[in-house]
């Protein structure tokens, strides 16, 4: 982290780190500073606070461009906190670590029970959450695609998925859309178009 700490004299988007808050993604060793921006987006859209990052590939490809990707420059989503740790998992108590990965063993997400104290753990583009940490895993899900999606994309669906099945068992409530968009659209206040449920 000291390494780290001196690179950053630019405005940089990482936080230093912090205790860990449920529900998490943890990113190991990402390549593309875009899907990075993507698992930002998504995490802001679902109410998830922290996005952990390890490794520094991205964070190369973030100081040679000498910007971040847009996702994490709108301020829309400062509500997420982006934090560069290689040891993420300490930071963490009483959580359940889930590893998202094409495994013989992992459960398919559509029968799969989102723990409520879960921080999910992807892998890099180019391959897995690491052997070390995926023996720490209580559960492992993967994601019913016939090909392998985008890791910003299997970041956003997870996190639907999580979304979904905590309004099915009555964790959460279908707001109408002018209750639930963080952001101004632009619409009539009362429309009932907008409104309805």
């Amino acid at each position: 982290m000291e390494r780290t700490a001196q690179k950053t004299n630019r405005k940089w988007p990482f936080k230093e780190a912090r205790p860990g808050e449920v529900p998490a993604v943890i990113m190991f060793d990402p390549r593309d500073p875009f899907n990075v921006g993507s698992a930002v987006r998504a995490a802001s859209c679902f109410g998830v606070s922290q996005v952990w990052v390890t490794g520094e590939r991205c964070a190369q490809n973030i100081w040679t461009r000498n910007r971040i990707p847009r996702e994490e420059r709108m301020k829309g989503f400062s509500d997420v906190n982006i934090i560069l740790d290689d040891r993420p998992l300490e930071h963490f108590t009483d959580v359940t670590p889930v590893a998202v990965e094409l495994l013989p063993n992992s459960e398919n997400l559509l029968v799969f029970e989102h723990p409520e104290n879960a921080i999910y753990l992807f892998g890099p583009e180019d391959g897995s959450v690491p052997n070390s940490i995926r023996r720490l895993c209580h559960r492992r899900v993967f994601i019913p695609t016939r090909h392998c999606t985008n890791l910003g994309a299997a970041i956003y669906l997870l996190l639907y998925d999580r979304l979904m099945k905590r309004y099915l068992s009555g964790a959460e409530t279908a707001l109408p859309i002018g209750e639930v968009l963080a952001e101004p659209r632009g619409w009539p206040v009362h429309n009932p178009v907008f409104e309805s449920r």
